[in-house]
């Protein structure tokens, strides 16, 4: 139902017969990986991987690879690396162009120049 859907945060639906816990906790304990659970009446049928704050599509994509160990490890069948590749491919195409560089005095300045104008608000 679109109206549960978030920008930050992508729920994964694990198969009938598995609880999505199972998943979540080899994740962690093996590769250091937290993923968050289902609630409700969702609880042990998906696990959701959190996209909010300070990261970038590189990270997502490691948080995709982890996921899809941690869901081989417990007898999932799946394609490891499928997820990864779909990730890679729709990345690659919605955004061609490649990023400007920011150089460390741009970041620099800005992070000056915003201070400056605390007392301005």
């Amino acid at each position: 139902d679109p109206k549960w859907w978030s920008d930050t945060v992508s729920a994964v639906l694990v198969p009938e017969g598995i609880n999505g816990a199972h998943v979540i906790d080899v994740a962690f304990r093996r590769y250091n990986l937290a993923l968050g659970a289902g609630l409700s009446q969702m609880a042990g049928k998906l696990f959701r991987i959190g996209h909010l704050g300070d990261l970038n599509e590189l990270m997502v994509l490691g948080a995709l690879s982890g996921a899809e160990m941690a869901m081989k490890d417990i007898g999932i069948n799946i394609e490891l690396g499928s997820g990864v590749a779909a990730a890679q491919r729709y990345l690659r195409d919605s955004d061609p162009e490649p990023k400007k560089r920011v150089s460390r005095q741009e970041v620099v300045y800005a992070s000056h120049s915003a201070g400056s104008m605390e007392g301005q608000r």
